[in-house]
Formats: C-alpha cells, sequence, structure tokens
C-alpha cells in the first residue's frame, strides 16, 4: 500500500453498511475525496470515548521519541505483539473507511521505468474499512504525535501484478468488532487475519495525474 485512498461517498454511506439502522446524522463539509494522502485528515470510525463517532483524524503517527513517522501498521508486527503497535491494540482501534486506493506498478519496458497507477476497489462497489490504530483519546490534538496508521498485510498474496501489500479490509460483521472498546484485545488483534480476500477486489489503470496528491477530481479513479 503506497499511502493513497478514496473516500469519494458521503459519511452516512460507510456508516449504514455496518449498522442499517443508525440514524444519527453526520455532516462533513469536505466532500468527496479522490486522492488522499497521509498528513490529511480522512474520516475515520471508532468509538475511542464509548459512543459511536465519525471524525476526521491525522493520517501518520510518530511515537513518542521516535524520528519515524508511520502511516502503515504491519501485521506482522502487530501478531508478534511489536513495538509500536502494542501501545495501540487496547484503545486505540478505529476503521477508515473508503472506496478504494491506489497502487503504483512499474512499467518494465522502459530502461527508467516509470510507475503506472492503479486503482484498487471492490468489485461490486461497496464500501471498505480498514483497520487502524491510533494514538487519539478524547481532548488529544490530532496530530501526528496522536495520529493513526492502517494496517497492512505484507505477506497476504494476491494482487501481486500491482503489489504484494495491502490494506487490511475487515467484512462489516468483524468491523463493528474492532472499533468495539469491550472486545477482548486478543480476540480483536486475531481478526485482523480475516480480512478480505483478494477475490473480493479488482483494479485498473488510471491517469498520471493521480501522482499528485493535490488531483482531486472523480475522474481520478476512472479507468485508461
Amino acid at each position: 500500500m503506497c499511502g493513497r485512498i478514496v473516500q469519494k461517498s458521503g459519511p452516512m454511506d460507510y456508516v449504514e453498511r455496518i449498522f442499517p439502522n443508525q440514524r444519527a446524522i453526520f455532516f462533513d463539509p469536505a466532500g468527496p475525496r479522490y486522492n488522499i494522502p497521509p498528513g490529511t485528515r480522512p474520516l475515520t470510525m471508532h468509538r475511542l470515548a464509548g459512543d459511536f463517532e465519525v471524525d476526521r483524524q491525522w493520517w501518520t503517527w510518530r511515537p513518542t521519541g521516535s524520528k519515524y513517522a508511520m502511516n502503515c501498521a504491519r501485521l506482522d508486527k502487530i501478531l508478534g505483539n511489536k513495538w509500536p503497535w502494542k501501545m495501540l491494540t487496547g484503545h486505540g482501534r478505529i476503521l477508515v473507511p473508503a472506496d478504494g486506493w491506489y497502487e503504483w506498478k512499474a512499467l518494465e519496458d522502459s530502461p527508467k521505468p516509470p510507475k503506472q497507477p492503479y486503482y484498487i476497489h471492490a468489485r461490486d462497489g461497496g464500501a471498505l474499512f480498514f483497520a487502524g490504530l491510533t494514538a487519539w483519546r478524547a481532548g488529544a490534538e490530532k496530530d501526528e504525535a496522536h495520529g493513526f496508521a492502517i494496517v497492512t498485510n505484507d505477506a497476504a498474496g494476491g494482487m501481486v501484478d500491482v503489489h504484494d501489500r495491502r490494506p487490511v479490509a475487515l467484512p462489516a460483521d468483524l468491523a463493528i468488532h474492532w472499533m468495539d472498546p469491550d472486545f477482548p484485545t486478543t480476540q480483536a488483534v486475531a481478526l485482523l487475519e480475516h480480512g478480505l480476500p483478494e477475490t473480493v477486489f479488482t483494479w485498473h489503470p488510471v491517469r498520471q495525474e493521480v501522482g499528485n496528491s493535490k488531483y482531486q477530481l472523480p475522474d481520478a479513479i476512472d479507468p485508461i
């Protein structure tokens, strides 16, 4: 996962996929986003303060004392209870809703191969729910020190013609448990091994302009 996601749907479009009877109204003035990079604030869904919330959090986390800022959390490190993710699995589980994400593949026929961007999404066009881990707490600043990372599986296989690594997208029934603060941590972490399989996804090449995260036009995801 190279660090670009798409959130073209409205907040309730995502919420209703896992809470069909949800009646809350979430006002979000940002509108559709077709090219969201780390270092910005995508929509997130969570229960960090108990009640279900949809808000915008900072995508990238720099642990205290670390010189590295991270936008992805490797699944093998989480399963191994490794630093720094073991600090977040108990009380920092969130969902990052999305319609898809981008990857770049080198074009092998060129002496200095440019990279072709691809848009990856669910075959049925449905919303995806990426597992995330955040250091944010109620009342904290929504900045790099309290940001989040998306869980990625570097050994997932599938889609190898684009990228071996991919975000862990949880089915709706498991996504609910992932963000439940009362769901046991060990069981929540185990859910990460049950992300959607590669057969759920499809992908196609898109225009080179998406290499610039300022390119936010709807045709960013159109096949070329």
